[in-house]
């Protein structure tokens, strides 16, 4: 990418807001340099009326140095084609002008194996607990957290995360140099330490609703899926999720409490397709290589009789534990003939698992033998 339009994409990042329609429909249209040109110059690109707005804003945006500010805030400025752009971005439908990203990791590197853990802000203990285990799974299998430093199942990640010294990319709706919420400071500080805080918004925007939103699609971009654990049905982490369907990205969901409001959002997903995960495993099943990230075959606990065969199971289901069966009875329960019955007893009793009273048969406890 040439000098002259990396210069254009950070100056848009301050003349228009991410989420401005008719501003992405002119680039789309005339190139960002044509677009932040005409705006520098006051004048209109035909039937865009709309620059007029941006023009009123290029005094000021011009009058930033944004290499010093990068150096003050100890940031760096990503474009598409920079070597630690992330190519997932570019599946967008309307990609970062530019990134501001500060932290010792790469972040195309980062992103090449990451999952992206969301969800409500008022997360209950339920939701920090499967969060924390999660992404510990997920640290264990050599992926990186991503999420976005918000309160609730956004922190929980963070800090599991960084508990084990895993990478966690924190993406922000203001600054990078923005601590918000500011109760978040020193978790933003840590991830700042060790991964990566990346935003559009230039250093020193301030968080907004609108940016909020915005940012999810990048959330949604850098990752390969995206876990909701938590969410209720108007969370914003669903519109993460929204963008990973749109990008085809894996689409995980957490469930709860059919009676917890906070896990209506997760459930909802679920009936749209999400797929149901309940560990770090399962996500690193969906979203990591074929046949190297498989989850371990769940279970139930093994049980003595799971090893009879058919015969000496029909035999030992008949013994109680407590109180002795009477050869007869067994076999009448059976349905086995006496030398049959009398047979399958003894082999059980040399398995440990049934014992000769003087009044009859009783089963012993497992791993009594």
């Amino acid at each position: 990418m040439s000098q002259s339009e990396r210069r254009a994409r950070i100056l848009l990042s301050r003349l228009a807001e991410p989420y401005d329609a008719q501003v992405q429909g002119l680039v789309a249209e005339h190139g960002v340099e044509a677009v932040v040109g005409q705006a520098l110059r006051g004048t209109r690109l035909p039937s865009a009326p709309e620059l007029r707005r941006l023009s009123a804003r290029a005094d000021r945006a011009t009058g930033v140095d944004d290499a010093h500010v990068a150096r003050l805030v100890g940031a760096r400025v990503l474009v598409p084609g920079d070597a630690e752009w992330p190519s997932g971005l570019d599946a967008l439908e309307h990609p970062p002008w530019c990134l501001w990203v500060s932290g010792p990791g790469r972040l195309d590197q980062l992103a090449d194996r990451s999952v992206a853990v969301v969800g409500s802000r008022a997360s209950t203990a339920y939701g920090d607990h499967v969060t924390a285990g999660l992404c510990v799974d997920l640290v264990g299998r050599e992926f990186t957290v991503v999420s976005g430093a918000a309160f609730g199942i956004d922190a929980a990640a963070h800090r599991a995360t960084l508990s084990v010294d895993g990478s966690t990319v924190a993406v922000l709706a203001g600054g990078v140099d923005v601590d918000y919420p500011r109760a978040n400071a020193s978790l933003l500080h840590q991830i700042r330490e060790t991964g990566l805080v990346v935003s559009e918004t230039p250093p020193g925007g301030a968080p907004a609703r609108m940016r909020f939103l915005a940012r999810n699609r990048i959330i949604a971009g850098l990752s390969l899926g995206v876990v909701v654990v938590e969410a209720g049905l108007r969370s914003g982490a669903r519109s993460t999720v929204k963008h990973a369907r749109e990008l085809g990205r894996h689409v995980m969901a957490v469930p709860g409490s059919v009676e917890s409001l906070m896990s209506q959002g997760a459930h909802a997903e679920i009936r749209m397709g999400a797929e149901l995960v309940t560990d770090g495993a399962e996500v690193a099943e969906l979203v990591g290589r074929m046949g190297e990230d498989l989850a371990p075959a769940k279970q139930g606990r093994v049980r003595v009789e799971d090893q009879l065969s058919d015969e000496l199971r029909r035999v030992w289901q008949w013994l109680r534990p407590r109180s002795s069966s009477g050869v007869d009875e067994v076999m009448l329960r059976s349905g086995l003939t006496l030398a049959e019955t009398l047979g399958v007893l003894r082999e059980l009793e040399r398995e440990g698992l049934a014992e000769e009273l003087l009044d009859g048969w009783q089963r012993r406890p497992a791993g009594s033998r």
